[in-house]
């Protein structure tokens, strides 16, 4: 199997990651909310692990190897990495952002 495919069935695995844990540690939580269960629990990994499983799953399955995000030698990322790196924390704020003001409107205002 070319190294091709192994980084874009990756980037099938990082998807399948972010969308059950997006459904079990984010949906789930919002729906009780809605539902107006007393207590709803969530965590904020969830908010750094979906996002980046996400946006790096993504760019897998669409670039495979092809587009060279970490330069192995120096250990560090190179700028295809660093972009792919605020997307992901800019989404990650995003759906946090949003999490907390539907909670609020839900009449949520204790903390996690």
């Amino acid at each position: 199997m070319g190294a091709n495919i192994v980084h874009r069935l990756g980037g099938l695995l990082c998807l399948a990651i972010a969308s059950g844990f997006g459904w079990f540690l984010i949906w789930q939580p919002l729906q009780q909310a809605q539902a107006h269960v007393p207590t709803v629990e969530y965590s904020l990994k969830a908010f750094v692990l979906v996002p980046f499983a996400a946006v790096f799953g993504l760019f897998f399955v669409l670039f495979g190897n092809s587009v060279p995000y970490r330069n192995v030698e120096k250990q560090n990322l190179t700028l295809a990495g660093w972009i792919l790196f605020a997307i992901a924390a800019g989404v990650s704020g995003l759906a946090f952002w949003y999490f907390k003001a539907r909670f609020a409107e839900l009449g949520y205002t204790d903390g996690v």
